[in-house]
């Protein structure tokens, strides 16, 4: 038995297997690595976030804009996470960054959100940036009428204080109504 463990093929499959769980720990690790960095960002920022315990349908976390009192608003921004290299490729006509959707019902799903939708996408370098799809994808779609299967990701960096415009940017909306 001691021979047939040691033996370099079963000792290479061993390092192979390794190696794999390896990387799906990575991966899953990147995930949750990006839910982290989005919850404390949004702390610091003194706004709300949640995550989804379920996010089949394409939206994994929210952000609720606090007033100057610190008290919730009720207005929010939904925000679906996506952590690695393979989510954004380069055009090659113009380089221009993008993020293929693969399932159409995502799209449909996040044009008829009540509140803005947000992309936020992590590099492997860790770099996180975030961009609202839900007007976009209107717009692209000619509201609805024809399918759209990617997006032009043109996001900003993810930080406190994208997050603090967004929250001037809402709140200043519902001030307005």
């Amino acid at each position: 038995m001691e021979q047939c463990f040691a033996s370099p093929e079963i000792q290479q499959w061993v390092r192979d297997l390794q190696e794999e769980s390896a990387i799906v720990l990575s991966n899953q690790s990147k995930e949750r690595a990006l839910v982290g960095e989005v919850i404390s960002t949004v702390a610091l920022a003194d706004q709300i976030s949640r995550e989804f315990n379920v996010s089949a349908q394409g939206i994994d976390m929210e952000i609720e804009f606090t007033d100057d009192a610190h008290e919730a608003t009720g207005a929010k921004l939904y925000l679906q996470l996506k952590s690695g290299e393979s989510y954004l490729r380069e055009r090659k006509r113009d380089g221009a960054e993008i993020f293929t959707i693969k399932d159409e019902r995502h799209a449909r799903y996040w044009m008829a959100q009540a509140f803005p939708v947000l992309l936020v996408i992590r590099n492997s370098e860790g770099e996180v940036r975030w961009m609202e799809v839900r007007d976009w994808l209107k717009r692209a779609s000619d509201n609805g009428q024809k399918p759209v299967k990617q997006i032009v990701f043109a996001g900003e960096r993810f930080d406190v204080m994208s997050v603090r415009r967004w929250r001037e940017r809402v709140l200043g909306e519902i001030a307005k109504t």
